[in-house]
């Protein structure tokens, strides 16, 4: 708005033609005065507005307002138009007082000012709407409120009516520019420029920020470096041109987005335009030395020189002379960015508060803010804080690392810092593509580029609990950051130097995710040397300090630093010493363990560890109790040392003793023990299964006896379900709880719901949903109860505190895939889903067999690695190194002998199991395919196994027969028409089978000499077995029908139920003995004797059948031969038939030939009777004597009047003749249109009708077409007709 600018006002005298001078230098210090004064003289309003800029000007804005109140209420009221200057004037200065309200005054004095200064406006424009000063404050009033696309509608219309108002096109610029609209802004501010070229605020400095927008930096600093000519006083074009210079240095040092790798010149180059910046801002603070902008970006400078008091203090300058709400945040923030730098979080806090009260976007603000929080552990609001910053920037690293930080310290929330964390490094990923790209470099190696090692070691370190994989891999991540060289340190150092925790860590997660050996004693190695060097250095470092009298903090320090290093060394070497059992190096471990105790004596792990090896390993249970008993000396608390108590005497079946060694815990130890608890659950499962079987024994179930077990296991089973229920509740994830609650469920008739539980278990181990605890082995589902094979672990105690050590091998107990497997087949048996059953155990079986086999192949260690960490312990320890070259390398064992036998013991179970589900099948189906996949299973187990019938109880005749039992098998299932050719030699041979066995069964089953063999009662119970298939298969192989059966199945059948007859006999013989001596038998032998019984009765039923089978056979075969004669006579006839065919069809197509010949012949002899009769034409007598023919509407002549003419050129014998032939030749000529085609038309004249030629007619003849060169012309002058006589095909060429 143009303002008039006099030093001096003359104000006119009323009534008189004097005035009256003021000088604005001396202005009363109150408006009211000069107001009587215009009042007196009755002066205009623009007085008014004259003295009100005029105290506006020198600072007095509450005068000025007082003068424009005034005067608007002096305007007359038939001249309102002369105070709209006066209203626009007043909403201005409110608009002004508006923006530059501090945070000292109320929340609301803004937006009082803002509705006074509407108010105002509104009132302007219902007096005169098109007042362009009043549009102009209407844009200044909209840009205050944040409403640019209002404010950019006034300054428009303010330009419609005056198209040269440079203080609307300052306006309208400045609202371009905030809605990003930078080239029209551009245009706008060339405007002003050409019509205020020295006015203020300079254009110039407008047009060269929208040309650093544009990208065009060079025009940019030109603009900015003319506008510092123009006007020398300024310090907006200094302060802009210094900002740029920093942004420059910003985008070549950081790599986010920096255009070319740092260099030695880059970095001389960022040197220069630093220098550059700082010339640009003392040179606007010596021109402004109170100028807001300035002061807030000098504080920037001197915040990044670590100078914080004087970055606060010209924060605060700055914050005095803001008038911006902007800056007065900017400067806010830079006040509690010094205090957070100075530690003094309080202030700190306060200020960020301030800052995000005027601006509530502030981000930098927001997360200083929510550091704070954190660091008064205020974490549900410095997680809203951080999460508020991240809506707005959703790849902000240090955001994220926060969050991450913020919840891997709260509970139940590890998830979510992981979260956070992947988050973290899938953005830095990003940034490094994107900087490889820009740099032309190769995007495969992006882990370079990760600079902070802290990333990934809190991230590892929440891995552990859910991957080894991943918390491996973060691990790897870490260290190959931290063994970068460091700038700080000599050049063969590294800050991964100082921590030897982290291979060990890798060395452990290796071990648990099974990577190979030689990497995995790397990694040890690689651990104990940083240990052993870090180690040495620290002793120095603090032998030094007590030399020469060092601060106590000092050596304090140091001293815990060398603690520090001998825990992890001990660590180091127990976990080395628990990788040797691993790789089966029980003696190597065994000696680790000792030195380790030598030197730590309290170390209880390292103890337990010996007990373990003397029992498990050496099977010397005295040793190992006595190792337990140690242990407990130093610590009876400690809780593994009577659970391992309690696992020994368990496998040396004193089941009351380790009962109470698990009670002992629960009672005086710990109560919530998960090991204990599912330990007691098992044997209380045990305890039911017991009384369980004792009641169903008793011959009389409703005995007091039998109620009495019934109860007990009842009682029994429920306090089971009790400690297991207690288990889930500590541990949702404990699987042996899980097992051993699914299998008293089973157990007491819920096998549905068992086997669901089990399916859970197996399902969640096989997707690696979490870890599963693995406190005690699975058991098997009513055949066997479960067993404690769980080799115990622990961390160090007090003096050599460490993170727990990884277990080792796991025996086959604990093998939760397998176990929960089994135990789904079990299920399965029980609610009759036998398929199943046999795809569950036939998985598990793989499953076994396959871990045996990688335990037994194992490699053997590295034994340069193996020998450094035991030279690095002898050194320790103070005792010599042996050469390695002098001892034999070690033999791994990784089974143990124990172990070995129980994965055979597991693995001939379970195929028992199968066979049973597959022997139950076929009983169920009466299947005989299956019931023989279950004898080759269990012929199979013998071989292996090596169990057969002693000599004795099979005859030789037996032997062989049993012998070739297979093959008969094999081909007993085929079935055809060349199995009969052998009918009499089967017959023979199965009576010969049948004298054998008879034979056999009247030898073995005698009394008078008992069998004396030394058979197990498990390998009785194989023979027991497989005699009960063997009579199975021969049992359905006799009930099948005659017409799904062979003699050789028969044949088979035989050769099984002699062997089963033989053993039957023999197993009750020999158990019968063995009950004499009162041994324990698996097997009745009452049972074996009816089943020895039905064998010698089934023996002749085969006989029988298998004759039935031969004259069924024979009858078949004669059918056979009979329909194959018949089909042979058949395809004889047939093919006779269809030759008769062949030779009638050629004689048909030799006739028609013939025929076409005849009609050629004729047709040749009319051409020439034509050609004759066209000669005489010519002459002329024959033309005179030559009729005229009419033409036929078709253009053809009829044939009866080529018949004449042939009579008329020729003689009357000649006629006669071609008159007969013409006749045969009008049959072949074409039919009429619409005349069905097959049938002869016959001359009108003949007296004869049509005939059909379906009937006794001859089929019709082939005929041909005529070309244009063979058509027959009629003897007329002009030639101009043609013979009608065309031969055409037939219709039925394609059936002739």
């Amino acid at each position: 708005m143009a303002t008039l600018e006099p030093r001096v006002i003359e104000v006119p005298i009323d009534n008189s033609n004097d005035v009256l001078e003021i000088d604005c230098s001396q202005l009363p210090e109150h408006a009211a005065e000069i107001c009587d004064i215009l009042e007196n003289e009755g002066s205009a309003l623009r007085f008014y507005q004259l003295f009100a800029l005029e105290y506006y000007k020198q600072g007095h804005v509450e005068e000025a307002v007082v003068a424009l109140k005034r005067g608007m209420a002096n305007a007359k009221a038939n001249d309102q138009t002369a105070k709209v200057p006066l209203l626009n004037l007043l909403a201005s200065i409110y608009v002004q007082k508006a923006k530059s309200a501090t945070t000292t005054a109320a929340p609301s004095d803004r937006d009082i000012m803002l509705k006074m200064a509407t108010a105002l406006l509104t009132e302007a424009e219902r007096i005169d709407r098109t007042e362009p000063n009043t549009h102009l404050v209407g844009g200044m009033l909209d840009l205050a409120k944040r409403l640019p696309d209002a404010a950019l509608q006034h300054f428009d219309a303010a330009l419609k009516a005056a198209p040269r108002s440079v203080a609307a096109l300052l306006g309208k610029a400045r609202v371009l520019f905030s809605k990003h609209r930078y080239q029209h802004a551009l245009e706008v501010y060339q405007q002003v420029l050409v019509l205020r070229p020295t006015g203020k605020p300079d254009p110039r400095i407008g047009i060269g920020l929208c040309l650093h927008k544009l990208g065009h930096a060079a025009d940019a600093r030109r603009a900015l470096a003319r506008a510092a000519e123009v006007d020398p006083t300024a310090a907006a074009p200094h302060i802009l041109l210094a900002t740029m210079d920093l942004n420059d240095v910003k985008r070549m040092l950081d790599p986010r987005i920096a255009e070319a790798p740092i260099t030695e010149a880059t970095t001389q180059s960022v040197g220069e335009i630093l220098h550059s910046a700082m010339t640009y801002l003392h040179r606007a603070y010596e021109r402004q030395p109170d100028c807001a902008a300035t002061l807030i970006r000098l504080a920037d400078r001197m915040f990044f020189q670590s100078n914080y008091d004087a970055a606060r203090g010209l924060a605060e300058r700055a914050l005095k002379s803001a008038d911006t709400m902007a800056i007065q945040a900017e400067a806010h923030y830079q006040i509690a960015r010094a205090y957070h730098a100075a530690k003094r979080f309080d202030l700190a806090y306060d200020a960020y508060q301030k800052c995000l009260g005027i601006n509530d976007k502030h981000s930098l603000a927001r997360y200083g803010l929510g550091q704070m929080q954190l660091h008064r552990t205020d974490m549900s609001s410095a997680e809203a804080t951080f999460q508020r910053v991240l809506d707005y920037h959703p790849k902000c690293v240090e955001v994220l690392r926060a969050l991450g930080y913020l919840h891997a310290r709260l509970p139940n929330t590890k998830a979510k810092a992981l979260e956070y964390y992947e988050r973290e490094m899938q953005v830095l990923a990003d940034e490094a593509t994107e900087q490889a790209k820009r740099f032309g470099q190769p995007t495969d190696d992006i882990a370079g580029w990760f600079s902070d090692a802290n990333l990934f070691l809190e991230s590892g370190l929440l891995y552990e609990a859910s991957s080894a994989k991943k918390a491996r891999k973060a691990y790897s991540m870490a260290a190959d950051i931290l063994q970068r060289p460091s700038t700080t340190a000599a050049a063969d150092t590294s800050v991964g130097d100082a921590i030897p925790e982290l291979w060990n860590n890798l060395g452990v997660l290796s071990q648990l995710t099974g990577d190979d050996d030689a990497a995995i004693f790397s990694e040890y190695n690689q651990a104990a040397r940083k240990c052993t060097n870090a180690l040495a250095d620290a002793r120095l470092r603090l032998t030094d300090m007590r030399k020469g009298a060092a601060p106590a903090a000092a050596a304090s320090k140091a001293a815990s630093e060398v603690q520090r290093l001998e825990n992890t060394l001990a660590t180091i070497t127990y976990n080395v010493a628990r990788f040797y059992e691993h790789c089966g190096f029980w003696d190597k471990a065994e000696a680790l363990y000792t030195r380790l105790l030598a030197d730590i004596p309290t170390y209880i792990d390292a103890r337990l560890r010996l007990a373990h090896i003397a029992f498990f390993f050496r099977g010397n249970a005295e040793e190992a109790l006595e190792h337990i008993s140690q242990a407990v000396a130093i610590d009876s608390k400690r809780s593994a040392a009577w659970l391992m108590r309690g696992n020994i005497e368990l496998h040396r079946k004193s089941v009351q003793d380790a009962r109470r060694a698990y009670e002992h815990v629960l009672k005086d130890i710990a109560k919530h023990d998960i090991y204990a608890l599912c330990s007691l659950g098992n044997y209380y499962l045990a305890a039911g299964k017991s009384d369980h079987n004792r009641a169903t024994s008793e011959a009389n179930p409703a005995s007091a006896t039998a109620k009495k077990a019934k109860d007990m296991s009842t009682q029994n089973y429920k306090r089971a379900l009790e400690f297991f229920d207690k288990c889930l509740l500590l541990d949702e994830r404990c699987a042996a709880a899980a097992h051993g609650t699914a299998i008293a469920m089973a157990e007491r008739g819920h096998a549905n719901d068992a086997r669901q539980v089990f399916q859970d278990v197996r399902d969640a181990a096989t997707a690696g949903l979490g870890p599963l605890t693995l406190c005690t082995p699975a058991s098997e589902l009513v055949f066997k109860i479960a067993k404690h094979q769980q080799a115990l672990s622990a961390a160090l105690d007090g003096a050599a505190a460490a993170p727990p050590p990884m277990l080792a091998e796991s025996p086959v107990g604990c093998d939760v895939l397998l176990w929960s497997g089994i135990n789904v087949a079990h299920s399965y048996v029980e609610v009759g889903n036998y398929r199943q059953a046999v795809l569950a155990y036939e998985a598990s079986l793989r499953r076994l067999q396959e871990a045996t086999k990688a335990m037994e192949s194992a490699d053997t260690s590295p034994a340069a690695s193996s020998q450094f960490v035991v030279s690095a312990l002898e050194a320790k320890c103070g005792t010599e190194t042996q050469d390695s070259n002098s001892v034999a390398p070690p033999t791994a064992t990784r089974l143990t002998d124990a172990e070995r036998t129980e994965r055979k013991r597991v693995e001939r179970d379970l195929r028992l199991y199968l066979i049973r589900a597959l022997y139950i099948q076929a009983k169920a189906t009466k299947d005989i395919e299956i019931m023989r996949a279950a004898l080759g299973h269990i012929r199979s187990l013998c071989a292996d196994e090596n169990i057969n019938l002693p000599e004795s109880a099979l005859t030789p005749d037996t032997s062989a027969a049993d012998s070739g039992a297979d093959a008969a098998m094999e081909t007993g299932a085929d079935g055809g028409g060349d199995e009969a050719k052998d009918a009499d030699s089967d017959v023979e041979m199965t009576e010969d089978i049948a004298e054998t066995v008879a034979e056999a069964v009247a030898e073995s089953g005698s009394e008078k000499k008992p069998l004396q063999v030394r058979l197990s009662p498990d390998d009785c119970l194989i023979l027991y077995d497989l005699a009960l298939v063997e009579q199975s298969v021969a049992q359905l192989v006799s009930e099948q029908p005659e017409s799904q059966r062979t003699l050789q199945d028969l044949t088979a059948a035989a050769t099984y139920i002699a062997h089963s007859t033989a053993a039957f006999t023999f197993l009750a013989s020999w158990g019968k003995t063995m009950q004499k001596k009162r041994q324990k038998l698996l097997f009745s032998p009452r049972l074996a004797t009816e089943r020895a019984n039905y064998s010698r009765a089934l023996v002749s039923k085969l006989t029988r059948k298998q004759q039935e089978q031969e004259a069924f056979e024979r009858q078949r075969h004669e059918h056979v031969e009979q329909w194959r004669k018949q089909q042979e006579e058949d395809e004889k006839r047939k093919r006779e038939e269809a030759e008769a065919a062949v030779r009638a069809q050629q004689e048909a197509e030799r006739k028609m030939l013939r025929d076409a010949e005849e009609r050629n012949a004729i047709l040749r002899e009319q051409m020439a009777a034509s050609a004759t009769k066209q000669d005489d034409a010519d002459t002329p007598s024959g033309r005179s004597k030559k009729p005229r023919v009419r033409a036929a509407p078709d253009d053809f002549i009829s044939d009866n009047d080529d018949l004449a003419a042939s009579d008329d050129a020729a003689g009357s014998d000649a006629g006669a003749a071609r008159q007969h032939k013409s006749k045969k030749a009008k049959q072949l000529t074409r039919k009429p249109a619409g005349e069905p085609r097959g049938r002869v038309r016959a001359k009108p004249s003949s007296g004869h009708t049509e005939e059909d030629p379906e009937g006794s007619t001859p089929p019709p003849r082939k005929r041909r077409n005529v070309t244009e060169e063979e058509e027959v012309t009629t003897p007329t002058e002009s030639s101009k007709y043609k013979s009608k006589a065309i031969i055409t095909d037939s219709d039925d060429d394609s059936n002739a």
